[in-house]
């Protein structure tokens, strides 16, 4: 067991009451502590030349855990960095004031119409420096592209 699945143990029944968690957080944490654990079963695989035998307890397969996320974000990092054209780029970050947090915690759509309004700004900004409508399409299909992660 890893320290963030002992963590979670101790203090499930705490988290769940004071953090009000949606179901799929709730299904992925749950995930998370019986990740590789032997009595949610597992396969047995056997050498035929020694006879030898192994038993490997099967994964959780969630983004949340710390065994499947990792192995989750490379195998993603590998297939995106194989769809990507090479050209430069700018990074930009979009948080969410502190103040208006629990809205959007409250109200899980809300975020559909952030993304919306953050690929207008991003579309009106490089649309303006580059009065081109090549890169204005670009910019929106890498937009939607990235909806998708």
């Amino acid at each position: 067991m890893n320290i963030l699945q002992r963590i979670f143990t101790d203090y499930y029944e705490e988290i769940k009451c004071t953090l009000h968690l949606r179901s799929s957080e709730t299904e992925n944490i749950d995930k998370m502590i019986n990740c590789g654990d032997p009595s949610f079963g597992g396969a047995m695989y056997g050498c035929p030349h020694c006879g030898k035998l192994k038993f490997v307890p099967f994964r959780c397969h969630s983004r949340f855990c710390p065994t499947c996320g990792n192995k989750y974000s490379m195998e993603r990092t590998t297939s995106m960095s194989f769809k990507l054209i090479n050209v430069q780029h700018r990074h930009c970050v979009f948080t969410i004031d502190e103040n208006l947090r629990d809205f959007f915690l409250e109200d899980r759509t809300l975020l559909n119409c952030l993304f919306h309004a953050v690929t207008s700004v991003i579309s009106h900004m490089f649309f303006k420096m580059n009065k081109s409508k090549t890169i204005h399409l670009v910019l929106l299909w890498f937009s939607i592209l990235l909806a998708g992660i």
